[in-house]
């Protein structure tokens, strides 16, 4: 990992621990999935930033697309993986519209 990289991922860390108190581990483990690119999931109570976390990460990466939803027991696939395309079925294919959601 180049030095501005490493410089740019501590800043990020640093910001995260300094808004977000007794949230060090989290803000550390947003940097491992950025190292990895890989994604993070937060499952937790609500009221406990977990998604104020990911939004400030995702306005410090540039370039960084940011999707977020409620998951619950109702909770449809459309909402997370867009709704069924049907222009699409007219035309025999089975495709979704995934603009703004999950798989984009």
């Amino acid at each position: 990992m180049s030095q501005s990289v490493q410089g740019k991922l501590s800043r990020i860390v640093d910001s995260l621990e300094t808004t977000f108190v007794e949230r060090d581990e989290v803000a550390r483990g947003i940097a491992a999935a950025l190292i990895a690119r890989q994604h993070c999931f937060f499952l937790g109570p609500p009221g406990t930033a977990k998604s104020a976390l990911c939004k400030e990460t995702a306005q410090a990466v540039q370039g960084a697309d940011y999707f977020e939803t409620l998951l619950t027991k109702f909770t449809t696939p459309e909402e997370v993986f867009g709704p069924v395309s049907l222009k699409g079925l007219e035309n025999d294919r089975y495709e979704r519209i995934t603009a703004g959601k999950l798989p984009t």
